[in-house]
């Protein structure tokens, strides 16, 4: 007889191939074993681990093929501690892979093998563990705390795009252990707002969000920051620089409102063929025209000056490395919208004054000179008909 497998693997493996009409019943294999064996020497020799059930009677044997880590499919391997620990040697029959013996490792298997190794990292960094590891916690604060819990399928599984360094880096270095260890949870709980329960399986669907909030915090932080700091002291100048920005408006609105009072009081002081009257209303009016361009002018300037220190804060910001800038540099959208507003508002003012000017000036020619229109349209009707003549 030839030699006899040595450990339950291939066992499981050399039932599955020599026993004839296999049939699956669950969890269990059972198969007629052929006469050629003693029947009575393979079932001493079968390991318990196997669940081994035999009858002589009828030569049959069931067995569970996941106790000696022999699976027919992925589903089968991805469920319960195997989400959490690679066995030493497995076989996946669907896959003809055999885990520590193949060398040609199918994709499937390095992204499951990917996914055990993310797992034990964070496992690494958890506050607290419960129900034999199955569920991690990582608390920030008494109200920021969240659960990851080992539970993926087959179908979740994917490419961690660089992982062994940045678990090297940042769970296995002893170099700033404690301060990466905050920054994990910080990110973790960040990526994951307001989530009280997480599956591993939704980490893995975000692993490169996740590693670059990482990498970017801990960029911070070697230069003696956070990305939570820096982000909120943006957030804090640039709500400074929203009220400063308002404050250009606010200081000139009352003369603005002076804008139609102006219009009504020039208008109500006009007088016919009365140059004493009208032209002090014309210099007044044009004082006030040339004192209000002043005004916006000064405010324009000021709008100018921020927008130019808000550029200067942005472009330190994109000359950090990109991790870090991409987090923040959104953040100067509102504050841009807003500069253009009050550009857009302070040019319209302009408008208004001239506005303004014009039609008290249209006003004091009609009142001093009542005939000029009447003039003006017999003189361009005699220039018309004699065109039309020529």
């Amino acid at each position: 007889m030839e030699n006899l497998p040595t450990n339950p693997h291939d066992w499981a493996l050399w039932l599955l191939e020599h026993l004839q009409g296999l049939q699956n019943a669950g969890s269990d294999w059972e198969g007629t074993l052929p006469d050629k064996w003693d029947f009575d020497a393979i079932a001493q020799a079968l390991p318990p681990v196997l669940g081994a059930m035999v009858d002589r009677a009828t030569r049959r044997i069931e067995f569970k093929p996941k106790n000696g880590g022999v699976f027919q499919t992925m589903e089968e391997l991805v469920d319960g501690p195997r989400r959490r620990s690679v066995p030493t040697l497995f076989t996946v029959r669907d896959l003809a892979y055999t885990h520590g013996r193949d060398q040609a490792v199918p994709p499937t298997i390095q992204h499951y093998v990917a996914a055990v190794q993310l797992w034990k990292s964070m496992a690494s960094f958890a506050d607290y563990e419960r129900e034999g590891g199955n569920h991690l916690l990582f608390i920030k604060s008494f109200d920021a705390k969240l659960w990851l819990v080992a539970d993926y399928a087959s179908t979740d599984l994917q490419p961690l795009p660089k992982l062994d360094d940045f678990a090297k880096q940042y769970f296995e270095d002893e170099h700033h252990k404690d301060q990466k260890r905050n920054i994990v949870r910080a990110a973790l709980l960040e990526t994951f707002k307001s989530k009280p329960v997480v599956r591993l399986a939704e980490l893995l669907s975000v692993f490169t969000d996740f590693a670059d909030r990482v990498r970017s915090s801990y960029t911070l932080y070697t230069q003696d920051f956070s990305f939570e700091k820096l982000r909120s002291e943006v957030d804090k100048q640039n709500r400074e620089d929203t009220l400063r920005l308002n404050k250009t408006f606010s200081e000139i609105q009352n003369q603005l409102l002076a804008l139609p009072a102006a219009l009504l009081v020039a208008g109500a002081a006009i007088k016919e063929d009365s140059w004493s009257t009208n032209f002090p209303v014309v210099v007044g009016v044009g004082i006030f025209m040339w004192v209000i361009r002043q005004l916006v002018a000064n405010q324009t300037s000021s709008i100018d000056a921020i927008a130019g220190e808000i550029d200067l804060r942005r472009t330190k910001l994109a000359d950090q490395p990109q991790e870090i800038s991409s987090g923040v540099l959104g953040l100067f959208e509102g504050l841009d919208a807003r500069v253009k507003r009050q550009r857009r508002v302070l040019r319209q003012i302009r408008y208004a004054v001239h506005v303004v000017f014009f039609v008290v000036a249209v006003l004091v020619v009609l009142a001093q000179w009542p005939c000029l229109p009447e003039s003006i349209a017999n003189w361009a009707g005699a220039l018309w008909a004699h065109l039309q003549h020529r």
